[in-house]
């Protein structure tokens, strides 16, 4: 094998194990190389600019891969690299034509149908994109970036018993840049569990612990001895005490505490569990170390106290979590019409950068003083309404039974489902959907109607209307 093609093996390796800077660098040296051939060439443009899409440097992509065309203008590859920054930078449209240009040339290419189902998704075409995912799937059946793409549109077409089974493939779906749990002892896959011990161990966002949890007492009516359950520290005071939970640790516990062990999310697949059995209960509640603490903390008010939340973690060293982000979150400026109604007594329920927004702003702000999601539930606990996008709190607040109004990006996560403002996850949870991409303004404007409405109402009348 020459220099050259050692070269070129190496950064392939790279690339497919997501070590995509080190890619990027030997794709550049490789570049350098004047014996590099005319086609290596362009393979090793269209590819570079697929690793720097990986990371987050678009403008850098794009180019790469135009390059690559240059040099091979029927190199479907990058067609199919270009509608997937297309798609990514908010034009679906020119994203679509891109990839139908890379099946044109490489009908078999996986890559061009999952860039179409994500533009797909960003046009409002759900079945389309569901239709382009399973189209993927078939030609890349055991790839696992595929089969997770695919499991979210599944599930969030209600089909749970296939989109929880292919959600299995996150683990090694390098885009999400999941570190699988380092437990020594057998995974639960569903069998007897009677008398044993089991540890439940989170996963991804501190939101989805905060829905999935509700899964651990039926999981102790298998029959389970014990439960104990891993997570991270702000989540540990409120999870201790919760109904079918034994014990709660922020480490991994020693092998020789447990029998079995299963991811929680994986919690779904092993419980079968379809849309209409899903535990919609309240199923939390603020431990009464945090209650004290809180207790008449807030400002009294004669009307509505509503918490409000309107930005989520920005993920900034992670560039798919980072784009997500900025379609779910707002700037508190964009919120002002909420502000102004009266008989409305706001709280800041935001953490993290956004926080500075709040420089001016006519919110009682607690939020320094928190410690942890158990002083938040304290919190939120006193108030009549949470309105916030898609963040951990908001599935707090419909964990502890609190009415919460939902405002939420267009394509909209797989967990809301579709074509519906109400929520199998919790009774007490409003949807309030884009109509179109970015565009924020008409949904202010409906949840600021239906405020208005909610504080014209008798105070007794609130909390069923506040549902409704």
């Amino acid at each position: 094998m020459s220099t050259v093609d050692a070269a070129v093996a190496t950064a392939l390796r790279l690339h497919r194990s997501g070590q995509w800077a080190q890619a990027v660098a030997i794709y550049d040296r490789l570049l350098a190389d004047p014996r590099l051939p005319p086609v290596q060439a362009a393979q090793a443009y269209a590819n570079r600019g697929a690793a720097l899409r990986r990371l987050g440097r678009a403008d850098e992509a794009v180019a790469s891969c135009i390059e690559a065309l240059v040099r091979c203008p029927d190199m479907a590859e990058a067609y199919a690299n270009i509608g997937a920054m297309l798609q990514e930078a908010d034009h679906p449209l020119a994203a679509l034509d891109s990839c139908r240009r890379a099946i044109a040339l490489s009908p078999g290419l996986y890559t061009p149908y999952l860039a179409m189902a994500h533009a797909r998704q960003d046009c409002g075409d759900h079945d389309g994109a569901l239709t382009l995912l399973r189209r993927a799937a078939t030609l890349a059946p055991a790839l696992p970036s595929v089969r997770y793409n695919l499991a979210e549109a599944l599930l969030q077409h209600g089909l749970f018993a296939e989109g929880w089974q292919a959600y299995e493939a996150r683990w090694q779906a390098r885009e999400l840049a999941l570190t699988r749990p380092a437990c020594a002892n057998t995974e639960w896959a569903g069998q007897d569990i009677a008398g044993k011990t089991l540890l439940v161990v989170e996963e991804q966002g501190f939101g989805d612990t905060l829905q999935f949890i509700r899964l651990i007492p039926l999981v102790k009516a298998r029959g389970a001895g014990r439960v104990i359950v891993q997570c991270r520290a702000p989540l540990v005071r409120l999870l201790t005490g919760m109904a079918g939970v034994d014990a709660v640790t922020a480490a991994l516990p020693d092998a020789g505490s447990y029998d079995l062990w299963v991811p929680l999310l994986s919690l779904m697949q092993r419980l079968a569990m379809l849309p209409d059995h899903v535990p919609a209960q309240p199923y939390l509640i603020p431990p009464p170390d945090a209650v004290q603490r809180w207790s008449g903390a807030l400002p009294d008010t004669a009307g509505l106290r509503v918490g409000l939340v309107w930005a989520g973690d920005p993920r900034l060293g992670h560039a798919a979590a980072s784009r997500t982000d900025a379609r779910r979150s707002l700037a508190l400026a964009q919120l002002a019409p909420l502000l102004t109604v009266p008989g409305v007594s706001w709280v800041s329920l935001q953490k993290g950068p956004a926080a500075a927004q709040l420089d001016g702003a006519a919110l009682f702000d607690p939020m320094a003083e928190v410690t942890d999601f158990a002083d938040t539930a304290a919190i939120v606990r006193q108030l009549d309404l949470v309105i916030g996008v898609d963040t951990a709190v908001v599935h707090l607040a419909g964990a502890l039974g609190v009415p919460v109004w939902v405002l939420s990006r267009f394509s909209g996560c797989w967990r809301w489902l579709l074509d519906r403002d109400d929520s199998p996850w919790y009774p007490t949870l409003r949807l309030f959907r884009q109509q179109r991409p970015g565009d924020w303004a008409p949904v202010v404007a409906r949840v600021r109607e239906e405020l208005l409405r909610q504080v014209r109402l008798p105070r007794h009348d609130r909390g069923t209307a506040l549902m409704d």
